[in-house]
């Protein structure tokens, strides 16, 4: 797998997709835990989730073209170009986020981060190229709500994509969403949508873990409004993809966020 980015025994860039991901406010719960004394509470639950999507990443670079990197509690994946429109590769990498995005929050673990595309040098010791620095930076700095965008040169490929499809057949559609201020994101909800063998089945498991995430987070933090908006924008993700089920037997409305505990509420100050 290493002479993907090497040639004649020498160091070589290699235009490819690059995702960096963190886990949101993830700093935050660790120091909560050591001063409520559950901190051993709070290792084992990530030990044993993250480890268990390392092993799958693992298994991914054994398969597949797919490199990854951890380290705390973020992830880099990359994934080198072997074709000419790059849409396979997108697909690839867009499953391994969409996996990770989905087993991580049905566990209460928001992803947020960005995915780029550029130069990139990566192996078992190093990672270098304008890919890395434009995917930090959009996990650093565009992705303040927990979700994972995407490049502008991403945005630009996935765009082309599209237009090798007829009507609305393009899978882009479903794994690709535009947040309010035009910014692409991964819509790893559309994991819950599972392929059968005469039609598409609905997990709704996973949906109402999901849902329950997130209740619980909008109620820890209803008194924090920095923190507290980022899962107002998830429960109104969460119910957007819910708005977009309807024609699934097994859907209920139940399974949507509560649009109480989100709601922006005002009162008199004498009140």
């Amino acid at each position: 797998m290493e002479d993907n980015y090497f040639k004649n025994g020498k160091p070589i860039h290699r235009m490819s997709f690059c995702a960096f991901l963190d886990i949101l406010g993830f700093t935050a719960r660790m120091e909560e835990s050591y001063g409520v004394g559950k901190a051993d509470e709070l290792l084992e639950e990530f030990y044993e989730i993250f480890s268990n999507q390392i092993e799958i990443m693992k298994k991914d670079v054994n398969e597949t073209l797919l490199y990854f990197k951890s380290f705390s509690d973020n992830i880099l994946l990359a994934y080198p170009q072997f074709s000419n429109d790059m849409e396979s590769e997108f697909s690839f990498i867009l499953w391994s986020i969409q996996d990770y995005q989905l087993a991580m929050a049905i566990k209460g673990f928001f992803i947020r981060g960005g995915l780029s595309v550029g130069k990139l040098f990566i192996d078992e010791n190093n990672v270098y190229g304008e890919a890395l620095i434009e995917a930090y930076g959009l996990e650093n700095k565009v992705a303040i709500n927990p979700m994972v965008v995407l490049g502008q040169n991403v945005k630009e490929l996935v765009d082309h994509h599209i237009t090798y499809y007829a009507n609305e057949s393009a899978p882009q559609l479903q794994d690709v969403l535009v947040n309010n201020d035009g910014q692409y994101f991964i819509n790893y909800l559309s994991k819950c949508i599972i392929e059968g063998f005469e039609e598409r089945i609905l997990n709704i498991d996973f949906l109402k873990m999901h849902r329950d995430r997130i209740n619980e987070a909008l109620i820890k933090n209803a008194d924090n409004p920095q923190v507290f908006s980022k899962f107002v924008w998830l429960a109104s993700y969460h119910n957007y993809f819910c708005d977009s089920l309807s024609g699934y037997s097994n859907y209920s409305d139940k399974l949507r966020v509560d649009y109480n505990l989100y709601e922006i509420r005002f009162r008199k100050i004498n009140e």
